[in-house]
């Protein structure tokens, strides 16, 4: 599934980020387009260097180490795997729900990486580790700086309560034959949306009815699979609807039996079968006409 990401406009007023160089500034971005929905992936400067910038003769090794030293990024190692944490990157960033999960370490599992500034005039220190870095909510996309450790107050005892209900968690339910059918159809539809049209498809109590409709009417097994197939159709009017559910619903039917037949039927199928059909028709009025005319000649000799 394609990542979409954010670029937020506080990036361009960042001192600190302005203090690298340009392509300093597009790695440190092009870093949250590989970065998986945790903003992590594997520390491998060649492999990044070709991703990131193919055309271009950039050290990224050396842009990586300047950009784990000003705090935008941690370099560790964990399970003898070399990782990029990019740092505040939930925070930045809001990944779509069906991107895949992250399958690397968290910094918390692995060491950091000591590495030395290769930039001029930095006075910034390398991290010593995850644990170390204690960050402040921010617009800058950076940690601030490190927070001196304070003592707590002193807090009065209180009183311990008395009469106090315990509330037990509610267990789940589960799910119905009828509501995991939905659940599947919607879902089927949802990451094909997704994938032609990069958004979300909305979802609301109209189409939640709309889907149980879509169910009924197809049963479990094939409204799935019409739901995504239904997306991928390149008929005009449809792509005009955005390929909304309701219309999907309306004709569920007929599209259908486009997906058995493997087949679309759009505006030019449509008038190229009626054109073959028009013809066929005309042949066998044609063929029927001479037929009657031999019919009448064998008579005329009897």
């Amino acid at each position: 599934m394609a990542r979409a990401r954010n670029i937020k406009p506080g990036i361009m007023e960042n001192e600190t980020l302005a203090d690298l160089s340009h392509s300093h500034r597009l790695l440190f971005i092009y870093l949250w387009m590989l970065a998986d929905r945790e903003g992590r992936l594997e520390d491998r400067p060649k492999r990044i260097r070709v991703q990131a910038f193919p055309y271009d003769d950039v050290d990224v090794e050396a842009m990586l180490d300047d950009l784990n030293v000003k705090g935008f990024i941690l370099r560790y190692t964990s399970a003898a795997k070399d990782i990029i944490q990019v740092m505040n990157f939930s925070k930045h960033q809001a990944p779509h729900v069906r991107e895949k999960a992250s399958d690397l370490p968290s910094p918390e599992q692995g060491t950091a990486k000591v590495v030395p500034s290769t930039v001029q005039g930095s006075a910034c220190a390398s991290p010593r580790s995850p644990d170390s870095l204690i960050l402040r909510s921010s617009d800058s996309l950076i940690p601030d700086s490190l927070i001196p450790e304070e003592k707590p107050l002193p807090v009065a005892a209180a009183p311990a309560p008395t009469n106090v209900q315990v509330l037990q968690p509610k267990t789940a339910k589960a799910k119905t034959e009828s509501q995991m059918a939905n659940a599947n159809t919607w879902d089927a539809y949802a990451d094909a949306y997704y994938d032609r049209y990069g958004v979300a498809p909305v979802r609301n109590a109209k189409v939640n009815g709309q889907v149980a409709q879509l169910v009924q009417r197809l049963g479990a097994d094939e409204a799935p699979q019409v739901a995504a197939f239904y997306v991928l159709i390149n008929d005009s009017f449809y792509i005009r609807s955005s390929h909304e559910f309701g219309l999907l619903v309306s004709r569920a039917e007929g599209i259908r039996t486009q997906w058995v037949t493997n087949r679309q039927m759009n505006g030019t199928t449509a008038q190229q079968i009626e054109r073959k059909q028009a013809n066929l028709q005309a042949g066998q009025e044609a063929a029927k006409r001479i037929m009657s005319r031999e019919g009448r000649k064998e008579n005329e000799f009897l």
